[in-house]
This record gives structure tokens, C-alpha cells and sequence, in this order.
């Protein structure tokens, strides 16, 4: 049946027919077959560039620009130690917490184990620790600066802060944070 429609046609009009057909099968080709290889191409490439550099981070020798980006992101990373029965873990966070708040100069009044759960999708084994004291807004940054630092803290669940009607340098704050609640949750 095609042939027969070529058939009638003159030859100009078969070129363009022709030449319509090819353009269509090029491009067609292109979508299906090729573009798909290079953007997997480009997908290897790049995840192989990156892998080269993770490699190359960690086997840089003492001194060199790689060793120190190593350094700086072992650092940044918040040092984490795996829970121990709940009653444990609460003490061991309340007693470093304490220990960074007298640090950043923070006279800390009131802590209390809140028996809820924090919020969020992985909360189900977490503990609350509420944290209610004075200090001055350099104190707190500093204390909120160092907590990553305290191997039981996960994460800040609420912080609250007030300034006092007399002295606006002082501030009321309160602070809950949340640390992993162990086995025993």
C-alpha cells in the first residue's frame, strides 16, 4: 500500500516523503537509543569522578590539602556513641549537657526527663531532656555551638528563649534535646 502512494507521487514529492521519513527515524533513534547511553554515560562518569575523590581524600598523605579536608569533615561530624538502657543514657546526656552549659556559662536551674517522645520520622526511640536557666545570648550560641560535641545529644526538640524585663542582656531560656533512647523504650 506504501508503494503504491509512492507510486503517485512525483519526484519531488517522493524526496520529501523520503527525506521526512529518515528525519522522523533519526530523531526517533536519538530518543530511544542514544540519549538514553549518554545520560547513563554522564551518570557513571560522575559518580565514578566522585568515588576518585573520596578515594584520593582518604589515602592523602599528613599535610596535604586532602588530609586537611579530611580533617575538618571528621571534625564537623557530631560524635556519636550507641545507647545504653534509658536511664543511663538520660544520665550520661544530662551530665555532659551540664558539664557544656557551666562551659558557655550558663546557671542552669531546672532539669527534668520529659516522659513524651520526640518529634519526627525516626523518633520512635528517642528521650527528652528539658533544660530551664539564665545566661546571656553568647552564652547560648556557644552551648548550642558544642552540643554537637556531646556524644548522647541527637537534637535540639525546643528551645525557647525570654528576655528579662530589668536586664535585657539576661535571658530566661528553655531547652529540651533529644538523644537515642536505647533497647529499653
Amino acid at each position: 500500500m506504501m508503494m503504491r502512494l509512492l507510486e503517485t507521487l512525483n519526484p519531488r514529492e517522493k524526496r520529501t516523503v523520503l527525506a521526512s521519513l529518515t528525519a522522523a527515524i533519526v530523531i526517533a533513534g536519538y530518543f530511544l537509543i542514544v540519549e538514553p547511553i549518554l545520560s547513563k554515560a554522564v551518570q557513571t562518569h560522575s559518580q565514578l569522578r566522585l568515588e576518585r575523590q573520596q578515594i584520593k581524600t582518604l589515602l592523602a598523605k599528613e599535610g596535604s590539602p586532602e588530609a586537611l579536608k579530611r580533617k575538618t569533615l571528621t571534625a564537623a561530624a557530631p560524635a556519636l556513641e550507641m545507647p545504653v538502657a534509658p536511664e543511663k543514657q538520660i544520665q550520661l546526656l544530662r551530665d555532659k549537657l551540664t558539664q557544656q552549659a557551666q562551659q558557655a556559662g550558663i546557671q542552669i536551674k531546672n532539669m527534668q526527663f520529659l516522659s513524651g517522645t520526640a518529634a519526627g520520622p525516626s523518633a520512635s526511640g528517642m528521650l527528652m531532656l528539658k533544660c530551664q536557666g539564665r545566661c546571656q545570648f553568647p552564652s547560648l550560641l556557644k552551648l548550642l555551638e558544642d552540643l554537637k560535641n556531646n556524644p548522647y545529644y541527637v537534637g535540639v526538640e525546643d528551645l525557647s528563649i525570654r528576655a528579662d524585663d530589668k536586664n535585657r542582656q539576661d535571658l530566661e531560656m528553655t531547652l529540651t534535646i533529644s538523644t537515642f533512647g536505647g533497647s529499653g523504650v
